[in-house]
Order: C-alpha cells, then structure tokens, then sequence
C-alpha cells in the first residue's frame, strides 16, 4: 500500500509542477466536462443506435456504460470511499472548479466509462465495419487523453484512473459480447415467422 501511494503522489505531483500550463487547463478542463456522466459516450452510442447498420455497436457501448454506473458508481467507489487528491491535500491551488468533495475517487468514473465506451466502439467497427476501425483507436486515444486530464486537474491519482482504464477494457470487452448475444438472438427472434403450407398466413 506505501508502495502504491508512494507512486500515486509522485507521479500526480510531477505533474502538477511540470505540465500545468494556462493553454492546456481549458482543455482539460473541456474534455472532463463534456464526458462527465459519460455524456459524450452516451450521445455517440444513441446516434449509432439510430443507424440500423451500427445499431449493435450502439447497443454496445450503452451496455459497456450501464455496467460502468453499476460496477463503478454503485459498486466500488462507495465501498472503496477513496478521498480525493484535493482533499487529501487542500493546500494545493486547483486550476479548475472540481466536482463535490463528497465524491470518492477510485475508480476514475471518467475513465472506467470512457475506456469501457471506446473498446465496446473498436471492437463493434472491427467486426462490422474494419474500414472504419481508425474511429475506434482515435476513441482509445481520447480516452487516454481524459484519463490524464483527471489527473492533471487533481481530482483523481493515477491508480483510479489505471484502474478505470484496465476495468473500462474489461467491461467493453464484455458489453461488446452481450450486445452480440442480444442482437443475434433478436434478429434470429424477427427472421422467425411461421407460416402455413401454401397459404401465406401465419400460424396460431
């Protein structure tokens, strides 16, 4: 456990002194923000949804948040009940408005959901549309990229948001194969129509 804080507080602080910078912060700050509750993930998921040929990797990426807001939010952070950086050290000045101290911060909800999100979309596009597979690794990147934002903004240390990032995988990985199941067998389920002999009228 020495060990593991040791690490969170040396990386989390290098980073507050070295990469801090008033051109990044509104970046940061942006991308925190517009994934927040995974509301980004959310709309992308609902506007693939809408189309039939992406509509199961929609389905995906919904299933993928769902199970984050379960596992995540109702599962491991209230039990965990990690204090966040800020309030574990208030003297350090933050850089943008954070969210309620009363929040706990392991694991990195931003990064379970966005890492959960952009693997259930990679994998989806790998199996329907390969040539489309490029979407799917700028989503991993900015997942990554929210991921060090929360760090940089000193609301969470880097084991919450590694921790999100190596559940997020899982979670996506799993999502994506349920939404697989759901879809074959719902399409399976509409193909199955059962007629009379010669009559064309559906059997009772």
């Amino acid at each position: 456990m020495d060990t593991i804080l040791q690490f969170d507080h040396t990386v989390i602080f290098y980073i507050q002194q070295h990469f801090i910078s008033s051109y990044l912060t509104p970046i940061m700050y942006w991308l925190s923000k517009i994934t927040s509750a995974g509301a980004l993930w959310i709309l992308i998921s609902i506007i693939l949804m809408i189309q039939k040929k992406y509509r199961v990797i929609g389905l995906g990426m919904f299933i993928s948040l769902v199970l984050v807001f379960i596992i995540g939010d109702q599962g491991l952070k209230p039990h965990v009940a990690r204090l966040r950086p800020f309030v574990d050290f208030p003297e350090v000045p933050l850089v943008a408005p954070p969210p309620a101290a009363t929040t706990y911060s392991f694991p990195s909800g931003h990064s379970f959901g966005s890492f959960a999100a952009a693997t259930a979309l990679y994998l989806g596009l790998s199996n329907i549309c390969p040539t489309k597979r490029f979407w799917g690794v700028i989503a991993l990147i900015g997942a990554c990229v929210v991921a060090f934002a929360r760090v940089y903004l000193f609301v969470h240390y880097p084991t919450d948001v590694l921790t999100g990032l190596v559940l997020g995988i899982i979670v996506g990985c799993i999502a994506w194969k349920i939404a697989k199941a759901l879809w074959s067998w719902w399409t399976g389920r509409k193909n199955e129509v059962e007629y009379e002999p010669y009559t064309f009228k559906r059997k009772n």
